[in-house]
């Protein structure tokens, strides 16, 4: 990222487990500058608040978190004082804010309240000496890809442990973000005990049928054809085979699924509890 002796935007893609966190916070570091963080979800950001005051001496006055929840909870209490601190861009320059918010905050079309309105007019009318792309993979969406205009940052990072859309639209990202700066192979690191040893299986699972007839007849329909996709019964059966087949073992089991209808589905129909978006702080 500083090969040419100036911060270069770009993407880094490194492992789960790698240390993307701790390498966006390193870039902050050396920037030395105002830094703006978009990550996923307000538990993503509350961790990437967490890492800043772990790792940097940033004063943690000065790392602050914007997001729906965080509005809620502090409407009409001046917690984001800073609004009235920097007049100028040069007061905002001598500072190092640590601004962390989420993609759906920076998107959000519908109506806010005062107080958000306030902090999105400082976000777009400030230039920020970096922004920080969790998840970097999500910023193609059409909802998303606004972002990148939107703001103004001198310097922009994407992290990401999987820089693949289904969609196809993974090549936008060289223009909204720039090109892959880095990618760590996950086999070396595990290699030299950075990461635990892993046995990758890939199960393929031909649709039955009636999905099939329903999905070539859906050709433009993106979503029907997600749906279909992601709720193919075939790869239902596999993956409970797998859950009972480990159950019977003792091991532990963790099911990833980008769909939430599936994912519920998936939880009902094996009797396990699920975490998504609309699950309360407290059950996760």
């Amino acid at each position: 990222m500083f090969s040419n002796g100036r911060a270069r935007s770009g993407i880094i893609v490194l492992p789960c487990g790698a240390g993307k966190t701790l390498t966006g916070i390193t870039a902050a570091c050396t920037i030395k500058k105002s830094t703006l963080v978009v990550c996923t979800s307000q538990v993503s950001s509350e961790q990437w608040k967490r890492e800043f005051l772990k790792w940097s001496m940033v004063n943690p006055q000065d790392v602050l978190i914007f997001t729906s929840q965080t509005v809620k909870r502090t409407e009409n209490k001046r917690q984001y004082s800073f609004l009235y601190e920097y007049k100028t861009q040069e007061q905002f320059d001598s500072k190092s804010l640590v601004l962390i918010c989420t993609y759906s905050m920076l998107s959000y079309s519908g109506t806010r309240t005062d107080t958000a309105n306030e902090v999105m007019k400082f976000i777009s009318n400030h230039d920020w000496g970096l922004m920080l792309l969790d998840e970097v993979q999500v910023v193609p969406a059409q909802k998303f890809s606004k972002i990148t205009e939107n703001v103004k940052a001198h310097c922009k990072l994407g992290l990401t442990a999987t820089l693949v859309r289904e969609d196809g639209k993974i090549d936008d990202l060289h223009f909204l973000i720039g090109p892959k700066l880095y990618e760590a192979n996950w086999i070396d690191l595990q290699d030299r005990g950075y990461l635990a040893r892993v046995q990758c299986i890939e199960v393929w699972c031909e649709m039955t049928s009636e999905f099939y007839k329903e999905y070539y007849k859906s050709s433009g329909n993106y979503r029907l054809k997600e749906a279909l996709y992601f709720n193919n019964p075939n790869k239902f059966m596999a993956c409970h085979y797998l859950v009972k087949l480990h159950e019977a073992r003792g091991d532990k089991i963790m099911i990833f699924c980008d769909h939430i209808f599936a994912l519920m589905e998936y939880a009902v129909r094996l009797g396990i509890p699920y975490i998504c978006g609309d699950v309360g702080e407290r059950e996760r």
